[in-house]
């Protein structure tokens, strides 16, 4: 069915096209069933009841194939209207009307119910309902079709069936309470991720095609499915949306014995109307709406490749244009050749379609049970904002028509729009990068004194966490007046989003000195969706350099002393810091060290050559514990030792 519609309908756009006309479909016919033929044949075999010719009315005939044309073909007109034959009805014609209705039926008779075709047969026959040869005119402007018939009068000549015009349609009307479905699938290998790169939904709608007999519901249910790679790059710019029909159904439901034998169709875009006066046609189109206006995509020219399961393939072009509302696709081909060819760059990809409109080599694409739609590669440029999650809604507009008589109607269901929404992505050039710092809680250390090195790594990301790597202090950028008491090289471990890590480093010091302590932050990463071969490699340096060696030393007097002392240490006890007071009456080498109470030598105060004066050197006990310190000085041959207390 589907094929014979298909070939018969591009013989007759191609003569619209030659012919520059619509009406020029009168001029087409299409081979009668078997079942038809051998109906029509038993009637104009069958005697005629002469009695019956001057009682025929034919104006309830013309008023029904009348408003049916008014609604398939504006402008046409039923001309010539006359009853050649009337028979009575007779078994012959009874089995002949029944393999008829079957045969219109074929594709539905699951919906009908048991011996439904033999009821009505019997009913019409019990009625004494007379059948007829009808030939009739359709005109249109200078064009016409002849046409032949077999009808069914009741005995007041009201029709109750004719063989065209039970293919006819007068009217569409909407089913209420529409129904549409949305369900989000998320695409992520990982359950805690944030980023959604995928979306699936469906969604149902019908409506009713009025025949001149009967009705007919159309249902129909679309499901599709968009996705964007859950990781781009400005670098590459590979941000490619994609979206495919997964499931297009189109049925026919409610079906009665003598409902109009229309085919459903449906179409993606908006900005056109399906009509059948063709030089209102417009391009088959298109629109993907982004949610952050700093993402765009690239305008291009596209190829569209497939093939509609009906013997013949094609490829156009379409162009790609971003405007304020969007993606505007639009086909571009000049010229209506169809060939396949391979494609290497973005594309549209439609199954099982026809193109009804060829006058100006203008297309639209339909679809029939079983079609489907796939956007591929339309790549996202990235924007300059400072977000880091882009998204992507992906509206599919979804219109319906119908074949009948190898006519599109002129009906048009516009309501109806697939909303895919949120479909995200992680914009890698917009990943906030980590920031790090390295400290010391003293940048004065003295001889033999420990400290801690603080480096803080803060992941500045809304989005994705850093993980594995590790943060290495570089022991050569102690110079060696620090020795390191830590391991050199921690696990970074994990660091959620917007959170920060502190890496503690312990040293002490060995030299005199200064020294600029630098820490690496070595192969770490982030978390899906970022790519594992994205690391990060950092080195920086502390904020501000350390001088290890006689610290916290000042000269109180430049008069010269009589004798060497060194006095009580203030405050004592003390927390942590405390004074000491010593004077040096000639020059020379000085040394004052700190002990713990088993004599463990704790820190050097003073180990160098000082100028005679009144000094004073400050003692920290940052990393001591509470207890009793002993302190000497060594200076000639002055030698003395006094004790001190350390209360936290």
């Amino acid at each position: 069915m589907y094929k014979l519609i298909l070939i018969s309908f591009l013989f007759i756009a191609g003569s619209l096209k030659a012919q520059n006309g619509p009406s020029t479909i009168f001029s087409n016919t299409v081979t009668a069933s078997q079942e038809q033929v051998r109906l029509s044949d038993i009637v104009k075999s069958s005697p005629v009841n002469s009695s019956l010719y001057s009682e025929i009315n034919t104006d309830d005939f013309r008023n029904k194939a009348q408003k049916g044309l008014d609604f398939m073909m504006p402008g046409s007109s039923v001309s010539n209207l006359r009853c050649d034959r009337i028979t009575n009805w007779s078994d012959n014609l009874s089995i002949a009307f029944a393999d008829y209705l079957k045969h219109i039926r074929k594709d539905d008779m699951d919906q009908l119910s048991p011996g439904a075709i033999e009821s009505k047969v019997t009913e019409f026959k019990n009625k004494n309902y007379v059948f007829g040869i009808m030939t009739w005119e359709v005109r249109n402007g200078l064009n016409l079709k002849q046409i032949n018939s077999v009808v069914i009068f009741d005995r007041n000549w009201n029709v109750m069936f004719d063989t065209e015009l039970v293919k006819y349609a007068i009217g569409v009307s909407e089913i209420e309470n529409q129904q549409t479905e949305f369900e989000a699938d998320n695409n992520s290998p990982n359950s805690a991720s944030t980023i959604t790169n995928q979306r699936s939904g469906s969604m149902t709608f019908s409506y009713v095609v009025e025949g001149t007999f009967d009705d007919v519901t159309h249902y129909n249910k679309v499901s599709a499915t968009a996705i964007v790679p859950p990781y781009i790059t400005a670098a590459t710019n590979d941000a490619f949306f994609n979206s495919n029909t997964t499931q297009i159904i189109s049925e026919r439901r409610n079906v009665g014995i003598f409902s109009p034998s229309t085919e459903p169709c449906l179409y993606f875009g908006t900005g056109g109307s399906i009509g059948n006066s063709y030089s209102s046609a417009t391009p088959f189109s298109s629109r993907v709406y982004l949610s952050n206006t700093n993402d765009h995509f690239n305008d291009g020219t596209y190829e569209v490749s497939g093939s509609n399961g009906h013997s013949w393939s094609f490829s156009f072009d379409f162009s790609v244009s971003a405007g304020p509302v969007g993606l505007g696709i639009t086909p571009q081909q000049s010229s209506p050749t169809f060939t396949l060819s391979a494609t290497s760059f973005s594309e549209v990809r439609v199954k099982n379609y026809v193109y009804y409109y060829l006058l100006g080599n203008t297309y639209r694409a339909l679809f029939y049970d079983g079609g489907a739609l796939r956007m591929n590669n339309f790549n996202i440029l990235t924007g300059d904002g400072n977000g880091e999650v882009g998204s992507v809604t992906v509206k599919l507009p979804m219109q319906v028509a119908y074949w009948s008589l190898l006519i599109l109607y002129p009906y048009s269901f516009t309501g109806v729009t697939l909303t895919l929404s949120n479909i995200e992505y992680l914009r890698g050039d917009h990943i906030r990068q980590p920031t790090y710092t390295l400290t010391s809680s003293d940048t004065n250390i003295a001889i033999g004194e420990t400290d801690t090195l603080k480096a803080v790594v803060r992941n500045n990301s809304q989005e994705v966490k850093l993980s594995g790597g590790n943060v290495s202090i570089d022991v050569s950028s102690l110079g060696g007046h620090l020795t390191l008491l830590s391991p050199a090289t921690l696990s970074l471990g994990e660091i959620n989003t917007n959170s920060s890590k502190t890496y503690n480093f312990i040293v002490r010091g060995n030299s005199s000195g200064i020294v600029t302590p630098q820490v690496n932050i070595s192969s770490a990463g982030w978390t899906w969706p970022v790519p594992p071969d994205v690391v990060i490699n950092n080195i920086f340096s502390i904020d501000e350099n350390i001088t290890v060696g006689t610290v916290g030393i000042n000269q109180t007097s430049s008069e010269i002393p009589v004798d060497y002392s060194i006095s009580q240490n203030y405050p004592n006890p003390f927390n942590p810091v405390t004074n000491i007071d010593f004077s040096i009456p000639k020059n020379g080498f000085v040394k004052i060290t700190v002990y713990d109470m088993l004599g463990k030598e704790i820190q050097n105060l003073v180990n160098e050559n000082l100028n005679a004066g009144f000094y004073k050197a400050d003692f920290k006990a940052n990393n001591l514990p509470s207890g009793t310190y002993f302190y000497r000085i060594e200076a000639k041959d002055f030698v003395q030792i006094r004790k001190m207390t350390l209360l936290k």
